[in-house]
């Protein structure tokens, strides 16, 4: 009986935060999507893939969390309809949203958008298209990381090993990219060496963008995320 209430919480959890991370990566690629779309420009088929292959890790490794061996007496929401659910994906989007335009509006201060836009052109490397893929990759991991609940319902983030060393080698590769330090992992993905002028920018908005989303969750946790227990009568 009480290894089922320990493997049911931490599945139920498991659920809540899924359709946490889903409702913001499906938010965050569509507006991306749409950046590059209105440029005419399109991520190559090594880029989806490489996304891809790094989004199912994740969720792998998400699905993978243990539970504690010690009952918590904190009691998890048994929908995703509740204050905290909802008021986190909003407000991590919005400041996710922030990131996005202020970075493509930078991209376009620095490459202005072509006076005629083909939609169906090959797909070419180009500064919009190499600044909104680390950006869009970047924002996902963070997704994963920041709403991975842990403590007190199953394995932390740190012990969960897999999902920990996938996180930091993930946000390691995007340093890479960002600061153009092996350019021939740039050039392997079909990403152009970001000019410094923006690098030192495209960093710290992303750090900021992790510090802000981190900080929202966490208040909002601390305030209503445990569900409350009814009255009997």
């Amino acid at each position: 009986g009480i290894n089922a209430e320990y493997g049911g919480r931490c599945t139920l959890v498991t659920t809540l935060q899924m359709f946490k991370i889903l409702a913001l990566n499906a938010l965050i690629i569509a507006y991306c999507q749409s950046a590059l779309y209105l440029d005419g420009v399109k991520f190559s088929d090594g880029q989806a893939t490489l996304q891809g292959l790094l989004l199912a890790g994740c969720f792998l490794f998400i699905s993978r969390s243990k539970p504690l061996d010690k009952l918590s007496r904190a009691r998890p929401h048994a929908n995703i309809f509740n204050t905290y659910t909802i008021l986190t994906v909003v407000l991590q989007f919005c400041v996710h949203l922030y990131t996005i335009v202020r970075l493509v509006d930078k991209c376009h201060e620095i490459e202005p958008r072509r006076a005629s836009v083909d939609l169906e052109a090959e797909f070419a490397p180009s500064l919009l298209n190499s600044i909104v893929y680390i950006v869009s990759v970047t924002l996902q991991l963070n997704t994963f990381v920041i709403n991975y609940r842990g403590h007190p319902y199953m394995e932390s983030l740190t012990e969960n090993k897999p999902l920990c060393y996938s996180s930091l080698l993930t946000a390691s590769f995007m340093l890479l990219l960002i600061f153009g330090i092996t350019p021939d992992i740039n050039t392997e993905f079909s990403l152009l060496i970001l000019p410094t002028s923006i690098q030192n920018e495209v960093f710290i908005a992303l750090l900021l963008d992790s510090v802000l989303t981190l900080l929202l969750d966490r208040v909002l946790l601390f305030i209503c995320g445990d569900a409350k227990l009814k009255p009997l009568y």
